[in-house]
């Protein structure tokens, strides 16, 4: 498929119809009627859109552009056989819109409006069948292209009319276009004749929920066209799919326990034997005022991203043996912050397969390129021995050679028992540690050594933080070894530790912090932004100007160095406080060894290095000479080469001359 040329012509023709001055739903409505209305005119059907879902239509102001629209469209739809083309065009006519909002770095927080455009992500087809046909294809076994070899289920249904399935976030349909396929294939293989296995599976197997109405229709759309495939006169049965949309008073979604629209709330209360869907992705930060405070009070272990929420709430969803299938960030496999959610769901549920995809795993050249994520499949069952396989992806570098390599089992390929997780503190899914180094985590940890911190928050540091030399020297206090001596010397500047790049063993000196008077004007700042939101922005103050092991918070690779005393420090800059200095040379030793950053990849596999996962490392003591000659012998040698540099405030004169 080409998507470049779908994005372009679907960018082109919004940007064309709203330079125009037409309304947005109407533009819209008009671009996907015609959109419509071509397929159906090269698939042989004589129907026009409104015919199939009344609210297509189109409106009398797209008429003097319905030319041009069609003339721009009809070469793309005759490239394409799959209805799910018009679900393709519908992302990519808000493509603009997306990168607009991402690429706005004050944009913070999204209005409700923009949420569906900002999150909507077009589900790979090859992923959608993986989740279908792991779950579904669990209860009705056949030779399924994507399905692993898992243990096989007892007390299996009897007839697939038993199934109900439900997608809470529909989108455009691509998962239950998917959905309907392999239904259909069950039904056929058990002598079902074609049309009676399309009412059957319009009636009973397939529910979809979603939060945008547009999408809302395109999925009843599709749905109806795929039918008409197999049965030319259905549209006489007068069955419609068991979609429905939330209004404008109820922007939670599905992630509500009820709806005041009955058809909804009908939908909501229901239990599913399969739940499968590709949920919104989108940070609490950037999530509306009412949204934010309903998932908090709603999903306290998840509530830091609306995908995790959706992980809970799919759970719910879900009967007893039932299984949910899910393509998600991969966030809540590792980060401490979702220790909650991780104990919560390994605890109730068997992951079966899971598919670790990292980046690019979407078929798009936006945010979706970045997006890091993860497709699994769990059972909603007390776990026991029952181990669980793992396909390792992220090493692939696009979306097609990602399903190339787990189809051609060219990806490292592991079986891991899922109460292996819980030998790890925050039980981080670590599917791929060896046993030997699980062991490693009886160790006592880090923190009974050394007590790393995170430092300060500033929130704006425009006002309080500057390059040392961008003041005037004389201002600055370079050697307060606490908060008294700090007072005493009548400085406004004092060095302060911001991580910076990688470096290891010494270095990195180069901002400080307006401090004066004990961080006075500091602290005055504070308590008027603690008037409008409360917030602990001068953590740890006991630990200031004390010497440390600080490290750079996001790296690919973490680094180690030594902080001599007179620093402030804030969270990208986090320490590490040992009782003495012998002690926190060995551990500075251990940090910056290979074994400890392998390590600290299992504990967090991200890039953002936070001081829990310095707290849960296994660490054995080893106090020696040596060890201390070698410390010493680096941070000196490291000390020099960052003083050869103009960039230190240690700077005389560089080496060479």
């Amino acid at each position: 498929m080409n998507t470049k040329l779908l994005r372009n012509t679907a960018v082109r023709i919004r940007r064309f119809l709203l330079e125009a001055g037409l309304p947005k739903q109407t533009a819209w409505q008009g671009f996907i009627w015609t959109a419509a209305e071509i397929y159906l005119e090269l698939k042989k059907y004589p129907d026009k859109p409104e015919h199939l879902v009344p609210e297509l239509y189109l409106p009398e102001e797209i008429k003097p552009f319905y030319s041009e629209i069609r003339e721009l469209l009809r070469p793309q739809m005759s490239e394409h056989d799959s209805v799910q083309v018009i679900g393709w065009l519908h992302q990519y006519y808000h493509n603009e819109e997306k990168d607009r909002i991402f690429a706005d770095k004050n944009h913070k927080q999204m209005t409700e409006a923009e949420i569906p455009a900002a999150t909507q992500f077009f589900t790979p087809e090859w992923l959608a069948d993986y989740m279908i046909q792991n779950s579904l294809g669990r209860l009705f076994p056949r030779n399924w292209e994507y399905q692993l070899d898992t243990y096989p289920e007892e007390n299996l249904p009897e007839s697939p009319e038993l199934i109900r399935l439900l997608d809470p976030c529909a989108g455009t349909g691509h998962i239950l276009l998917s959905a309907f396929d392999n239904f259909m294939k069950i039904y056929l293989s058990r002598g079902e004749s074609p049309e009676t296995a399309v009412r059957k599976i319009l009636e009973k197997n397939l529910f979809g929920l979603e939060l945008d109405i547009s999408a809302c229709r395109i999925a009843e759309f599709s749905l109806l066209v795929k039918a008409l495939e197999y049965d030319s006169d259905f549209l006489k049965t007068g069955i419609r799919p068991n979609l429905q949309y939330f209004p404008e008073t109820e922007p939670e979604g599905s992630l509500l326990k009820a709806s005041a629209v009955p058809e909804t709330d009908r939908l909501l209360k229901q239990k599913y034997q399969i739940v499968i869907t590709n949920p919104p992705y989108m940070g609490n930060a950037g999530m509306p005022d009412r949204l934010s405070a309903f998932v908090k009070a709603e999903y306290p272990d998840s509530w830091r991203d609306l995908c995790a929420c959706f992980i809970e709430r799919c759970s719910e969803l879900t009967e007893e043996n039932g299984f949910c299938a899910l393509l998600t960030m991969q966030n809540w496999l590792f980060l401490p912050s979702f220790a909650g959610l991780r104990n919560k769901i390994l605890h109730s549920h068997v992951i079966t397969s899971l598919l670790h995809l990292g980046m690019c795993a979407f078929d798009t050249a936006d945010v979706g390129t970045i997006v890091q994520s993860a497709c699994w499949i769990m059972q909603k069952k007390i776990p026991d021995k029952q181990t669980g396989i793992y396909y390792h992806l992220c090493d692939y570098a696009d979306a097609e050679l990602k399903r190339q390599a787990f189809l051609h089992h060219q990806a490292k390929r592991y079986e891991i028992a899922q109460e292996q997780f819980f030998r790890i503190p925050d039980s981080p899914v670590i599917y791929w540690a060896p046993e030997a180094v699980l062991q490693l985590f009886q160790l006592p940890k880090l923190e009974t050594f050394a007590e790393p911190k995170q430092g300060l928050t500033t929130s704006d540091n425009p006002r309080f933080v500057r390059l040392w030399h961008e003041v005037n020297y004389q201002d600055i206090c370079f050697h307060a070894e606490n908060h008294q001596q700090a007072e005493k010397s009548h400085k406004k500047w004092f060095p302060y530790h911001k991580g910076g790049g990688y470096r290891k063993w010494y270095g990195n000196h180069s901002h400080i912090l307006n401090y004066e008077n004990g961080g006075k004007e500091l602290l005055a700042f504070h308590e008027e932004l603690n008037k409008q939101h409360s917030g602990g922005r001068l953590k740890n103050k006991n630990y200031y100007f004390k010497p440390s092991v600080t490290w750079t918070f996001i790296a690919r690779t973490p680094s180690f160095r030594k902080n001599p005393a007179g620093f402030l420090f804030d969270v990208a800059g986090s320490c590490l406080f040992a009782d003495s200095e012998q002690e926190e040379n060995r551990i500075l030793a251990f940090l910056c060894s290979k074994p400890a950053e392998y390590l600290l990849h299992l504990l967090n596999p991200t890039m953002n290095m936070q001081a829990r996962d310095l707290r849960n490392l296994p660490y054995l003591q080893a106090d020696s000479d040596r060890i201390q000659e070698l410390v010493n012998e680096n941070i000196q040698l490291c000390r020099e080469d960052w003083d050869s540099f103009e960039t230190s405030w240690n700077f005389e004169s560089h080496p060479l001359l």
